[in-house]
């Protein structure tokens, strides 16, 4: 209305004049809080909380980011309200998941990760989570169940063959380990650490030089900044027959 005047007398009343100034500066202050909001996840996430108070996802949402963001006490308050809303928030578990294995809580974080699984079977990434928290709780044959029925679905996901090859290096399974750490390099090449696992399971283990200088050769050349570097240098250097 105010721009159909303006377009139509060359004079505008002084009145009209401050409304449509007031409107510029309230489209222009939402238009930063919009875009501020949008910048900040957890802001955002915290925006839509606000305005639906009384819905499960917008608090497992919450969870989520409060979790990427590492803030996980957070993440576990959010996540519980997400289930008092509804107790079949399978991801909401998921969230409490993460957040108590890196709490150190590694039972709770089991536990999570199993209601999140008996809530809904097909959230995978609960079952790719739950193998590392095996893992960590040195619960082996656990652990490699769960990475083997998550790749059976995603024989192609980034470093989950790797996992299941460091799995069978703990159980001293070291054949089953290379076969895993050879498929993690089908899936990326430049898999550092899955060359290093090679390199010292074909050494170590298989006496395999040739192998074994291949692959500790391909980690040095992929990352100049490896961890003892110059103890895997070494090691090259006498494979080699140098001194």
């Amino acid at each position: 209305m105010a721009t159909a005047t303006v377009m139509q007398t060359e004079k505008v009343p002084w009145v009209e004049m401050i409304v449509i100034s007031f409107v510029v500066v309230l489209l222009t202050l939402g238009t930063y809080w919009r875009n501020n909001v949008w910048n900040n996840p957890i802001e955002f996430q915290l925006d839509v909380v606000k305005k639906s108070p009384h819905k499960a996802r917008p608090y497992t949402n919450l969870g989520s980011v409060y979790a990427g963001a590492g803030i996980y006490d957070k993440a576990l308050e959010a996540s519980r309200k997400a289930i008092q809303l509804d107790p079949k928030a399978a991801y909401a578990y998921y969230n409490m998941s993460i957040s108590y294995q890196n709490l150190g809580d590694l039972d709770k974080a089991i536990a999570m990760a199993k209601k999140a699984l008996d809530i809904d079977p097909d959230l995978y990434m609960a079952r790719y989570t739950l193998g590392g928290i095996y893992f960590e709780n040195r619960q082996y044959e656990e652990a490699a169940e769960e990475f083997r029925a998550f790749l059976k679905l995603f024989p192609y996901f980034p470093n989950a063959h790797h996992l299941l090859g460091v799995v069978y290096t703990g159980q001293r399974k070291f054949a089953q380990a290379a076969a895993e750490f050879e498929n993690e390099l089908k899936v990326d090449r430049y898999h550092t650490l899955a060359h290093l696992n090679l390199g010292q399971i074909y050494w170590y283990e298989f006496q395999n030089r040739e192998k074994a200088l291949y692959h500790l050769k391909a980690a040095l050349m992929i990352d100049p900044f490896l961890p003892e570097r110059n103890q895997i240098r070494a090691l090259v250097r006498m494979l080699e027959g140098r001194s």
